[in-house]
């Protein structure tokens, strides 16, 4: 049986992961480590995890074949560095890092060991984001993502919440050709209120948003083509215009909502890629684009106070 590690136990990992993780028991041997021996304990317990550590190196001394990082951004460039060395697959929480000179070097790494280095774009496996591909080749991709109030610098907000609505764009774009146009944000008292991108591949045109004070938490997806204008609302509704006909579309009652929000899926594609030594799920060269994107509007935002 296959051993992956999972590393650092926090709010993200025991939403998102945890749960679909302690249901693939069968079918791998999960190690949890957590410098806090009383949460480990207690996650070990609640979900039926044989083994617990609080020390990341014994990951090696097991002798684990993956690991999922979900610690610290400012963390993720050593561990992943050290793993990725030592011959081990690495999933890791977006963003890889916030430098985008380690981004490309941690990829060059990947390539070298023949391992995986797998960012957690999720919101591309939605189901619902998934159905987008129906609409052939689009014209305008745009995805806006907000917040009822929420104080972040700008600089961790782009890499916190508008890198997901950048991922999510320039994938459905195509990713290869597509390029930055421009970008501007808005901020007050050094929080930001609202961000915004522009992108193009030559034949598409997209644009990806983030409001953290709009009063409400939102997120949408919109794709325009041939085939009609497609909308994705808040991952669980989709709309559908084409030849003056609307149809709506909603996930299932019995669905569960890892699956909605893509993470089920993805951490699915992960592992199969472990198992059969297959394809990176969530392509290298588009991770980097979207991170090069990022980095872009940060280096050349135009700030509007």
């Amino acid at each position: 049986m296959i051993k992956v590690g999972v590393i650092g136990l926090g709010n993200i990992a025991q939403k998102a992961y945890l749960p679909v993780d302690s249901q693939l028991q069968d079918r791998f041997e999960w190690y949890l480590v957590s410098r806090q021996a009383e949460k480990l304990q207690y996650l070990q317990k609640k979900y039926g995890f044989q083994h617990g550590t609080t020390r990341m190196d014994d990951l090696f001394e097991e002798n684990v074949q993956a690991v999922f990082i979900h610690t610290a951004t400012s963390t993720h460039y050593a561990i992943i560095k050290k793993f990725l060395q030592h011959g081990v697959h690495v999933y890791v929480d977006k963003p890889i890092s916030e430098n985008l000179a380690e981004v490309k070097e941690l990829y060059q790494i990947a390539a070298e060991q023949h391992v995986l280095l797998t960012c957690g774009f999720n919101r591309r496996f939605a189901p619902l984001h998934q159905a987008f591909g129906q609409l052939g080749t689009p014209h305008l991709v745009r995805a806006t993502k907000t917040r009822v109030m929420e104080n972040q610098s700008p600089q961790f907000a782009v890499y916190d919440l508008m890198i997901h609505v950048i991922d999510l764009v320039q994938f459905l774009m195509g990713s290869s050709k597509v390029e930055y146009v421009d970008g501007r944000l808005r901020e007050q008292d050094g929080q930001l209120v609202w961000a915004e991108v522009e992108l193009t591949n030559g034949d598409a045109s997209g644009v990806a948003q983030i409001d953290l004070r709009a009063g409400a938490n939102t997120e949408v997806a919109e794709v325009v083509s041939d085939h009609g204008v497609a909308r994705v609302e808040n991952l669980q509704t989709l709309t559908r215009d084409h030849d003056g006909k609307r149809t709506i579309q909603s996930t299932p009652d019995w669905q569960k909502m890892l699956v909605t929000r893509g993470f089920a899926p993805l951490i699915e594609a992960f592992l199969r890629a472990v198992e059969n030594d297959g394809p990176n799920p969530v392509a290298p060269a588009s991770v980097i684009k979207s991170h090069t994107l990022c980095d872009r509007l940060i280096q050349s935002m135009k700030v509007i106070k």
